[in-house]
């Protein structure tokens, strides 16, 4: 990840926009602060994914934190086809001053380049094939792009580059939002963590969505583990139809917590 954001700053001089793609699941928790720290000067445009997941009453949240003056905020769905107008307008608005100070310079049409950031598994490389019509990498695990590579769309040139992670989590629940979302593998943490965090952040969150389930929210731990033992019994997770298969249990929740719509844990 040092390696590169190393790469990226010896770069930025290159840049005419940085586009940083967010899962509008978790848009806060998955941006990477040292982003502000590269070329602070030249604009921003933030493209917020997996809108039809995403809480939509969080938007004004979300502007508040990243929309500026010299920064524009769009939410998109990259599945729908339409997002790619969207984008491209966005971009055209926030190269616009680019586009006239180059004209007059006597540069009629250079090639515009648009930087792409995002954590790993944000959807930079499903952004890039909507814009470029490319058929680049695309999975739902982190690491798919592994280095830099540019890719023409239209009269701009995108720079794909690798997701960027930071050296550690101060606090866990973001460990456990990006997990969730899918830009750090969830086998890394411990399930009995994964579960019992992810089930005090559901249940500070959307409590309606633990009681839809038949479960009761909760933050302490005990009270987590009793509603880990009742889910089981609910779901007929059983070993030899008597005791509880906890594993299989916390397995099928933390599937569940990937799978929510309407959900925004920022």
């Amino acid at each position: 990840m040092a390696k590169a954001i190393k790469q990226i700053k010896e770069k930025q001089v290159l840049a005419d926009l940085f586009l940083i793609v967010l899962d509008g699941r978790a848009p806060i928790s998955s941006y990477n602060e040292e982003f502000d720290k590269i070329s602070p000067e030249k604009p921003r445009l933030f493209v917020i994914t997996k809108s039809d997941m995403a809480d939509k009453s969080k938007i004004q949240k979300i502007l508040e934190r990243f929309d500026n003056t010299s920064s524009k905020v769009i939410f998109v769905n990259l599945k729908d086809n339409k997002s790619k107008k969207i984008i491209f307008s966005a971009i055209n608005s926030q190269l616009e001053l680019k586009r006239k100070k180059d004209l007059e310079k006597g540069l009629l049409k250079p090639r515009l380049r648009v930087f792409i950031l995002g954590v790993p598994n944000s959807g930079k490389s499903t952004l890039i094939n909507l814009l470029a019509n490319s058929r680049a990498k695309v999975g739902d695990m982190p690491g798919v792009t592994k280095g830099q590579q540019w890719i023409n769309a239209k009269d701009i040139q995108l720079l794909d580059t690798p997701g960027i992670l930071w050296p550690k989590f101060e606090d866990q629940l973001i460990g456990i939002k990006l997990a969730i979302i899918g830009s750090i593998k969830p086998e890394i943490i411990p399930k009995k963590d994964f579960f019992n965090f992810g089930y005090k952040l559901l249940s500070n969150y959307y409590p309606e969505k633990i009681i839809e389930l038949g479960l009761d929210p909760a933050e302490d731990e005990v009270e987590i583990y009793n509603n880990l033992y009742k889910l089981a019994k609910i779901k007929h997770f059983l070993i030899k139809n008597t005791q509880p298969d906890l594993e299989k249990t916390m397995q099928w929740f933390i599937i569940y917590l990937r799978k929510l719509t309407n959900v925004t844990y920022d």
